[in-house]
């Protein structure tokens, strides 16, 4: 199961916003934001590894 992630706020509760000709876009229902971009993981452990680097710096 894959994950997507919020770049602003790492979140994953994105949700898609816009489509069709616009490009897809995605909403965070954590910090609100509006973007094309996201974060993917192909499961959940390297979304865990990713907050865990995260925290080091």
């Amino acid at each position: 199961m894959s994950f997507r992630a919020c770049i602003f706020c790492h979140s994953i509760r994105v949700y898609p916003y816009l489509g069709f000709m616009t490009g897809q876009q995605y909403q965070c229902q954590e910090c609100e934001e509006i973007s094309p971009l996201v974060l993917e993981f192909d499961n959940g452990e390297d979304f865990a590894e990713f907050l865990q680097q995260l925290e080091e710096e």
